[in-house]
């Protein structure tokens, strides 16, 4: 009486097992949106300002935050990477982020 594996049992168990694999990743990602959203209550005065696109693909509207004059300011004297500093610590932008919303004042 040997251990026979058959086609159908071998495709389960691979898709059993790549379900399990999801299901990590997805309890992963959900751990890091809590701790994100942690984060953020914890400083309920500081919001990233967001951008928010238009459904027909035209320029995008910008809801801005407070302190997007001084980041004119700076842009406008040459200083842009101070300006993209001070976005990144503002709103906790990553660098790209910071770098393009400073480009989008």
């Amino acid at each position: 009486m040997g251990f026979k594996l058959d086609y159908t049992s071998l495709v389960l168990a691979l898709l059993v097992f790549s379900l399990m694999l999801m299901v990590i990743r997805l309890r992963f990602e959900v751990r890091v949106l809590r701790e994100d959203l942690d984060r953020l209550a914890a400083r309920p005065g500081q919001h990233r300002p967001s951008v928010l696109n238009t459904p027909n693909g035209e320029s995008p509207a910008r809801v801005y935050g407070q302190d997007d004059e001084r980041l004119r300011v700076l842009v406008a004297k040459g200083r842009k990477i101070e300006a993209i500093k001070e976005a990144r610590q503002m709103y906790d932008m990553s660098l790209l982020d910071a770098k393009n919303y400073v480009e989008s004042l």
